[in-house]
């Protein structure tokens, strides 16, 4: 059953330095990167939205897309514009980046205790997205923009965020969950990866 007290968001505000055009539309098993997020994010929440100031790239989605209050404010930008445009007390977020995450990673964190956020850690590494971040934190969230601070990590410290550690016991555990492809490296070891087989995860649970 999908979740309908929650909506789903995948941020696409990057500017793509790294790769030298837009990552979301890069392609992994035939489809573009955003569109796996996206297709999971469908799968578990009645509701799903894009953030992204560029609407027209996405327009093949057939998702509502929104653009930054606070521009060129990286992903916490991007999580208050999400927040301001939509009414929920809760958003999972995920980054159009993040194509090995799945259904199972998403209810896991959904399932934690009540928190303000509720992100993941892999190999002692907190990841700030995928998350679930609650209403709650929106003063914070526009502190922080307000004054320039726009690093997310230590965003999750002040506001005491929930961090899960993701471990090989876990049954749906994969060492690549929360992994950002955020270089050409990056974008080819993904391909390598996905079209081995060893993730079928890949736009799938």
């Amino acid at each position: 059953m999908k979740h309908s007290e929650i909506v789903g968001v995948v941020l696409a505000g990057g500017q793509s330095r790294r790769m030298g055009m837009n990552k979301a539309l890069f392609l992994l098993n035939d489809l573009p990167m955003i569109q796996i997020v996206a297709d999971v994010l469908r799968n578990m929440f009645e509701r799903v939205i894009v953030v992204a100031d560029n609407r027209s790239d996405y327009e093949f989605l057939s998702l509502p897309v929104f653009p930054d209050v606070f521009k060129s404010s990286g992903p916490l930008g991007g999580i208050h514009s999400a927040f301001r445009h939509i009414e929920a007390e809760a958003l999972f977020f995920s980054a159009c980046d993040t194509p090995f995450i799945t259904q199972a990673l998403i209810e896991h964190l959904v399932r934690q205790e009540s928190h303000p956020v509720c992100v993941a850690s892999m190999n002692r590494r907190v990841h700030p997205l995928p998350g679930l971040y609650r209403k709650e934190i929106v003063p914070e969230l526009e502190r922080s923009l307000a004054s320039g601070d726009r690093k997310l990590v230590e965003f999750l410290q002040r506001v005491g965020a929930a961090i899960v550690p993701i471990t090989p016991d876990l049954p749906f555990y994969q060492p690549h969950l929360c992994a950002n492809i955020n270089e050409p490296k990056d974008y080819e070891l993904a391909n390598d990866t996905s079209s081995t087989g060893l993730f079928p995860s890949v736009g799938k649970d």
